[in-house]
């Protein structure tokens, strides 16, 4: 198996997030259901740049049919959506299950669509290339990964949705600013030092929030501990 990274310009259901005049700073497609005909539930989480009431948000969004809109526990900037849309408005997930590719994740920021997914090797590869360039004019690959296990499919793993009533607001924001600023990164773009002196606390302090942030993740993973 190989598992691919790839870009696309934003497209669908993502570019049209993105043009509503609340400043959306990402979209992905959680999961994706199909109904009858050529439509779908689609499943989103969009993060805003800044907090947004449910009403703002739904006065925004009027135009699309909506199911469901529900704020994120924790992180108001994020809300959880189920839509009803046509295929079209999610047409590369579309094209990755026709040329039988499996999707793993699916996000839209930075003006486009960031893709993961598997294939079986270099050939179906270019079979799933040329039949995305040919809906959407052009695919940036990132990188490939050979790998002997498929992983987890688009909406298999709700470790997002689950971990966010298991971290505190801090550490949240202890784990999204070390991320956004490259501390996971190999080799790392930033100290805890530095990543401390960001959010205004101690390196001590910083420390055991990563660790009790790890911790809630093993538990989510691997159970109780014996």
């Amino acid at each position: 198996m190989l598992r691919i990274e790839f870009q696309i310009g934003l497209a669908g259901i993502s570019s049209n997030l993105f043009d509503i005049d609340e400043p959306v700073k990402s979209i992905e497609i959680d999961n994706a259901l199909p109904v009858s005909g050529d439509m779908v539930f689609l499943f989103l989480s969009i993060k805003f740049n800044s907090e947004i009431t449910a009403d703002r948000l739904s006065d925004e969004i009027s135009a699309m049919n909506v199911v469901d809109v529900t704020q994120a526990e924790l992180n108001h900037h994020i809300y959880y959506l189920g839509v009803m849309a046509n295929l079209s408005d999610a047409s590369v997930l579309s094209l990755l299950t026709e040329n039988q590719a499996i999707p793993h994740r699916i996000v839209g920021k930075n003006a486009h669509l960031e893709v993961m997914a598997s294939v079986r090797d270099w050939n179906h590869l270019k079979e799933v290339a040329d039949a995305i360039e040919t809906e959407h004019g052009s695919l940036e690959l990132i990188g490939t990964t050979q790998t002997e296990s498929i992983g987890f499919p688009l909406g298999g793993n709700k470790i997002k949705q689950s971990m966010s009533g298991k971290l505190s607001e801090e550490q949240l924001e202890v784990l999204e600013t070390a991320y956004q600023m490259g501390y996971f990164k190999v080799p790392q773009e930033v100290t805890a030092e530095e990543i401390a002196s960001e959010l205004d606390i101690s390196r001590s302090t910083l420390s055991a929030r990563l660790r009790r942030v790890e911790h809630n993740f093993c538990a989510l993973l691997f159970g109780p501990q014996e």
